[in-house]
């Protein structure tokens, strides 16, 4: 009887969503409003520049991964980086039916090496840095160390060997999801930056960890490597509506003009 009723509701969400598009209206479930801006951006970016490769570089539990998947509609490779060993295998575990996600289980920064990172009490806020709830004070509790583990760090530069085992990577998109430490991560990467068609980044404007860069910094950073900004999503904002940090995205101006793709 259950599967009788979910095929009864499939079928009519069909016909509702064919009879609102023929008036020139398209139903969108409620799930999908949060992101629903961001998602039209990227799926529009990603056709335009034949994305083939995804670097979501702060992985965490594959959040990212999964919106690509569920929301942007994306089909294609994803190279996943989550060095925490908890979050690493929770991500494990939900892409292991995946073929065309591969993950690694290391950090990325400007050297190889190991390095402490805190492990916070919400661990999308884990961090190299430390925290500082100065600025952001209704954050404090959610981004507070609860134990510091030493992980492996890699220069991108010296994995997009094994990277590109698992793709041809024509068109990259690198993510950058790193709670203040994607400066060094593209500090890393000097040799792999032409590649990249376009890039996510999280931009500061209210710093929630000690030494991060702010938002101007970023931009310029990008602004050197010939990164022109498409779009800011706000990812959070303090109880006074004050935006704490953006998803920036930017195209590579010099990959499209090598490839010929509009400007």
């Amino acid at each position: 009887m259950a599967v009788r009723s979910r095929g009864l509701k499939q079928v009519s969400a069909s016909l509702l969503q064919r009879a609102a598009r023929a008036a020139g209206y398209e139903l969108i479930p409620s799930w999908r409003f949060d992101h629903l801006g961001f998602a039209t951006h990227l799926r529009d970016l990603f056709n335009r520049l034949g994305v083939d490769c995804v670097l979501d570089v702060g992985a965490n539990h594959g959040q990212y991964g999964r919106f690509l998947r569920t929301e942007v509609g994306y089909t294609g490779y994803i190279a996943s980086f989550e060095p925490q060993s908890a979050a690493l295998k929770q991500l494990r575990e939900r892409t292991s039916s995946d073929s065309r996600w591969k993950i690694f289980g290391m950090a990325l920064g400007r050297e190889t090496g190991d390095l402490p990172l805190n492990v916070m009490q919400e661990s999308a806020f884990t961090s190299f840095l430390n925290p500082d709830p100065s600025a952001v004070p209704t954050l404090a509790q959610l981004n507070s160390v609860v134990q510091v583990e030493t992980v492996p760090v890699k220069r991108l530069d010296d994995v997009m060997g094994e990277v590109q085992a698992g793709s041809a990577c024509r068109s990259i998109y690198l993510k950058l999801d790193t709670q203040g430490y994607d400066l060094e991560v593209i500090k890393g990467a000097s040799a792999t930056l032409p590649l990249v068609a376009a890039l996510q980044t999280e931009v500061s404007v209210l710093p929630i960890y000690r030494g991060m860069p702010n938002w101007l910094t970023s931009l310029q950073t990008l602004k050197e490597h010939s990164f022109d900004v498409t779009a800011l999503f706000p990812v959070s904002q303090d109880p006074g509506l004050r935006v704490v940090e953006f998803d920036c995205v930017a195209v590579n101006s010099a990959f499209r003009r090598r490839n010929d793709l509009p400007r």
